[in-house]
Formats: structure tokens, sequence, C-alpha cells
């Protein structure tokens, strides 16, 4: 969650204004960053089958008991 804020104050702050790339200062490698810290972490409760299981858990049938 710090390095999320981190990065995100790094994109705010330093390069927002700069368009994409990096030779521009711009937020390509913010973003980079961003993602893979997504693929190692995981979006965790923000993610899709955060927001799905719930829904799923309501719908499912009772296991049968012998």
């Amino acid at each position: 969650m710090l390095l999320a804020l981190n990065m995100l104050g790094a994109y705010v702050f330093a390069h927002a204004g700069n368009g994409m790339f990096v030779d521009a200062g711009g937020a390509e490698l913010v973003l980079g960053v961003g993602a893979l810290l997504l693929t190692a972490i995981g979006a965790g409760r923000f993610s899709v089958d955060a927001l799905l299981t719930p829904a799923l858990r309501r719908r499912a049938p009772e296991p049968a008991t012998a």
C-alpha cells in the first residue's frame, strides 16, 4: 500500500504534465512499476474477483450432507 501511494505521489508531483514517455520526463516508468506492483501483490479487495465473490456465494446452492 505504501509503495502504491509513493508511485501515485511520484506521478502527480513529478510526471503528470510531462506526457507519457520517460525521455520527456513522463509517467511511463511510474505506470510500469504500478503494474508490476499489482502483479506481485494482487488487487485484493479492489479486484473484480473480490466484487463478484459475495454475489457468487449468495447464488451458490448449499452442499448436500450425507
